[in-house]
């Protein structure tokens, strides 16, 4: 550990032109004599876009976006520079700096993908003409515009919190190296019997994952969008566990050693990216089971291969650029303590190391955690609001037991997963106590994932019959 001084900044100042001193003048005419065409012609290009209805078109419409955002850009940028070549404006707040930071870098970012998207639009346009009302359809245009916005301000989110959680403060923090984990030192004489059942969990957990994915990939008859959600979620979980797990078997034997800053980022950074993975793979699971259910006619052309890929990707994307922007928060913020009041890099008990007030770290913790448990969550519940009145309507009782069968252990799953993680991450802080909040953990880091495999293989009839077909045994 070593210590360092750092100076109290409360605002900051531009250098701007200063070496253009006398031209100063004549630099603010130019620039203000750019900046009212750009303002006036963005205006206008938007409002003939609007009234004009043969320009509404995919074209025109990612048109009219891009002039917006870059009406904004230029706002957030060129009014300051004026003033300051005028000499009326050189310093600006912490939180004007911040502010300025995030919303140039996230229309930066979206005009860049905006661009890359009217490329697309070309492309269609012009190599696939027949089908170009399909393909860029209004639904698709409104998906792509706000996945580019989304997709700028998260990645600007990114930018500002880690370059402003850099230490910029006049008091001496010790930076810390490294950590080590408290883990279930509270339990005492009890470790030994925590690590033999945590172990049989865990090879159990590993086991059961293993089989899942080997099934699947083996028998063709499980080939189908379901069952591929099934073996990307069993990938998934078997790697979450890899992350957590034996480090924690090792501090129960009492083999714990120090984990580096580095390390432990690491670790808190897959834990973060495969738990918010998991969770939007259940909701696409979900969305599979409505469209099975619900639309059956249609089945096959909505979760074609290429649609089951994409809802992955998209799963493991949020749960990297969540990951990146948790991880960064947290690891920017400067550390005086060593011991992790846990037994692993869990965000929470992280933060709490810090110097300095982390109420923006936690109100981040709670905003992700609301988008990335409650949304999905709620995604699931309107599936099977659905699922369950279309079943009900079914004539036969055959029929619905069938359709419920088809449901049930994704549905119990689901039902697990979610309760713990809400638990775990959006109850009040001094809700429970510290050994209360490990058990909840170990709940939702050991044996949520350890049900996966045991609910598929035990209740699911297709996996059963299928593990009989590949150890070569007779069907009853």
């Amino acid at each position: 550990m070593k210590t360092a001084n750092h100076t109290e900044v409360t605002e900051f100042v531009f250098q701007g032109f200063s070496n253009f001193r006398e031209h100063q003048l004549t630099l603010f005419a130019v620039f203000l004599a750019l900046y009212i065409p750009t303002l006036a012609g963005n205006v206008i290009i938007v409002t003939i876009i609007r009234i004009d209805h043969h320009l509404h078109t995919p074209m025109y419409f990612f048109l009219s976006v891009l002039s917006t955002s870059e009406t904004f850009y230029s706002l957030v940028i060129i009014p300051r520079m004026l003033s300051s070549l005028i000499g009326l404006s050189q310093s600006i707040s912490l939180v004007g700096c911040g502010t300025q930071l995030f919303f140039f870098l996230g229309f930066a970012i979206t005009n860049c993908l905006l661009l890359a998207v009217m490329g697309f639009d070309r492309y269609v346009a012009i190599c696939n003409p027949l089908r170009y009302s399909i393909i860029m359809n209004w639904r698709v245009c409104t998906i792509l515009a706000s996945s580019v916005c989304a997709s700028g301000f998260l990645l600007s989110l990114v930018q500002a919190v880690a370059i402003f959680r850099l230490p910029m403060e006049g008091k001496n923090h010790t930076l810390v190296s490294e950590f080590t984990f408290q883990g279930f030192s509270s339990f005492g004489e009890h470790q030994l019997t925590l690590f033999v059942v945590f172990l049989a969990l865990y090879t159990f957990t590993l086991a059961g994952n293993v089989v899942i994915v080997t099934v699947i990939s083996v028998d063709h008859r499980l080939h189908t969008p379901m069952y591929f959600f099934l073996s990307t979620l069993s990938v998934s979980e078997t790697v979450y566990t890899l992350v957590i797990i034996p480090k924690m078997l090792c501090n129960l034997l009492g083999l714990s050693q120090p984990i580096s800053l580095a390390g432990c980022a690491t670790q808190m950074f897959f834990f973060i990216t495969l738990a918010i993975n998991n969770c939007f793979l259940l909701t696409a699971m979900g969305y599979d089971r409505y469209v099975a259910i619900c639309n059956p006619l249609r089945y096959a052309v909505i979760m074609s291969k290429g649609i089951c890929i994409q809802l992955v990707g998209g799963a493991c994307s949020i749960g990297l650029i969540v990951a990146m922007t948790q991880v960064l928060a947290v690891f920017r913020l400067p550390f005086c303590a060593t011991r992790v009041a846990h037994f692993f890099c869990d965000i929470r008990p992280v933060m709490k190391l810090s110097c300095i007030d982390t109420t923006a770290n936690e109100i981040l913790t709670l905003i992700i955690s609301v988008l990335v448990i409650l949304v999905p969550m709620g995604l699931v519940f309107v599936s099977y609001v659905l699922i369950i009145s279309t079943i009900l309507k079914i004539p036969s009782a055959q029929g619905r037991k069938k359709a419920f069968a088809t449901c049930a252990s994704h549905l119990t799953v689901v039902i697990v997963h979610y309760g713990c993680a809400s638990i775990a991450y959006l109850k009040p802080k001094s809700e429970n106590s510290r050994d209360e909040d490990q058990l909840i953990l170990v709940t939702y880091t050991v044996i949520t994932p350890l049900l996966n495999p045991v609910v598929y293989t035990l209740r699911n009839k297709e996996v059963k019959d299928a593990l009989l077909r590949a150890t070569g045994r007779k069907l009853s």
